[in-house]
């Protein structure tokens, strides 16, 4: 059974799609579209369609101990995994992975790659379990590594907003600890381009029988916002109307009758648009 991406999901239905959508993710339920997919076997070098499977994902095999990787181009979905990121606000890839025998396998890394030739990779996961687990890495607020000019010698990876105006392909490798891998399955599933998810702060300010409690929003996320005067678990709440699910752009602001003590805190959520 498949980890689900997300404890909770808010899905919207397909619309028309442009490249770069913010909160694109990958179901692989339909065969054109996940097929459309590559996988690449890293050290011939070869190309083929990724193979698609009912049960909604896509798979692949180590040949030996050589690495693979599965990457969503220009062509995948019409182009919607790729192009400006920046533009579009997106900060962090997200992927449920199967590894058919963790004893087997060294580790598996997100990489983009830019038309500029710049490679970026994100750190290597180890994954110690057998079976399904989700690897997320932040463009923002994790560490990325890439190429020294012309040489083989990886750096941290400095982003700046140019960085990813063009990106051209994005994926995922994975690798082998020994030929005992030759014929062992890897299957990907849920691959998401999220949005920074970092609570906003929360500007609190007092007045004259009401408190005003304000936050900035950003496009592609969803807000729960609750108080409790106590901080026991069971007293969260929402306020003085419904604030779960807010979504928009620009400062949300709520006038809430002043109490003596109370606690605001906010849960954010990404939406998602499925590509199936």
């Amino acid at each position: 059974m498949k980890l689900l991406l997300f404890t909770l999901l808010s899905i919207l239905p397909l619309a028309s799609l442009s490249a770069q959508e913010l909160g694109a993710f990958a179901s692989f339920t339909e065969e054109e579209s996940s097929t459309s997919w590559g996988f690449l076997e890293l050290e011939t070098f070869t190309a083929t369609p990724a193979t698609w499977n009912e049960s909604g994902e896509i798979s692949g095999s180590f040949d030996q101990d050589s690495p693979i990787s599965f990457f969503a181009d220009s062509i995948t979905s019409d182009g919607v995994f790729v192009g400006d990121y920046t533009m579009a606000g997106i900060d962090t890839l997200s992927c449920d992975v199967f590894v058919e025998d963790a004893r087997n396998f060294s580790g598996a890394e997100f990489f983009i790659l830019t038309s500029e030739g710049d490679i970026y990779f994100s750190v290597t996961f180890s994954i110690p379990t057998s079976g399904w687990s989700t690897l997320s890495h932040s463009i923002s607020n994790d560490q990325w590594l890439t190429f020294r000019g012309d040489t083989n010698e990886l750096i941290p990876a400095i982003f700046t907003p140019e960085s990813l105006r063009d990106v051209i392909e994005v994926g995922l490798n994975f690798f082998a600890s020994s030929t005992e891998a030759d014929g062992e399955m890897i299957a990907i599933d849920n691959f998401a381009l999220l949005p920074d998810l970092s609570p906003p702060s929360l500007k609190i300010t007092p007045g004259a029988g009401e408190t005003l409690v304000s936050f900035t929003q950003i496009t592609g996320i969803s807000y729960d916002l609750a108080m409790s005067t106590t901080l026991q678990p069971a007293d969260w709440t929402g306020l003085d109307r419904d604030t779960s699910d807010l979504r928009g752009e620009g400062t949300f602001e709520l006038g809430i009758t002043a109490r003596p003590k109370a606690f605001f805190r906010i849960t954010t959520w990404p939406l998602l648009i499925e590509i199936p």
